[in-house]
């Protein structure tokens, strides 16, 4: 089973820098995306950091989970250091003979596209979630809920403690196609574009610039935007 891999991020409309950072290897095979957070340079730091570790990591035979916790460790000492606290979302996909695996920390997506059906893998650690799950709101009012960027779990923020990490296990078919995004994309494109536009793209670097292009013109696309395609062949 090979994998195909590319991505593509962009500042957004209204931003001036970009604290989003993604990292593809089609020979270990693996792909990590990472959304910072921290004001100034720190969430871009953050983010550099997950997806720097955990390409190291892998490379060097460590589970996914260890080169997470690893990134995990090195954002706390550079917190530390710059006095300032930092964090970052983590989406990371690995292969393990006919499974794919995906681990995530934060409220970064991933979703499986299997006959033409977009479906959500990952669920998000992020406090509008948290009263989904309560029933306190219903997912339409979460979608404008003033609070619905606050996350609740993230790289490097919780100090002093084991970092909690999610993972789900696919058992993959060829054609299969996933897309890992950061919120800047999947909190602004609505899912019905997200599904049209990787059927209308087979090759992931077109389908994955086209997701970044159409966010920034349909939408105000107020955060950073990020994404990653991956085919199963």
């Amino acid at each position: 089973m090979n994998l195909d891999m590319a991505g593509a991020t962009h500042a957004g409309n209204i931003r001036d820098h970009n604290e989003d950072a993604f990292g593809v290897d089609e020979v270990l095979p693996a792909a990590v995306l990472a959304d910072g957070m921290g004001g100034l340079s720190h969430g871009e730091v953050a983010s550099e950091t997950v997806v720097t570790r955990v390409m190291e990591g892998l490379r060097n035979g460590d589970s996914a989970s260890a080169a997470l916790r690893a990134a995990h460790e090195e954002i706390l000492r550079v917190s530390v250091g710059a006095a300032q606290r930092m964090g970052s979302t983590a989406v990371i996909v690995t292969r393990s003979e006919g499974r794919l695996t995906i681990h995530w920390v934060g409220d970064s997506r991933a979703y499986l596209l299997r006959g033409g059906e977009l479906r959500l893998l990952t669920r998000d650690h992020s406090l509008v979630q948290g009263l989904i799950d309560a029933g306190a709101i219903t997912e339409t009012e979460a979608e404008s809920h003033p609070n619905r960027n606050v996350v609740t779990r993230a790289v490097g923020i919780q100090d002093g403690e084991q970092l909690e990490i999610d993972h789900v296990d696919l058992d993959a078919r060829s054609g299969d196609r996933l897309m890992i995004c950061s919120d800047g994309l999947h909190g602004f494109l609505p899912h019905a574009r997200i599904t049209a536009l990787l059927q209308e793209h087979d090759d992931n670097q077109k389908a994955a610039s086209a997701l970044v292009e159409a966010t920034l013109q349909e939408t105000e696309a107020g955060d950073n935007v990020s994404v990653i395609c991956v085919t199963v062949a």
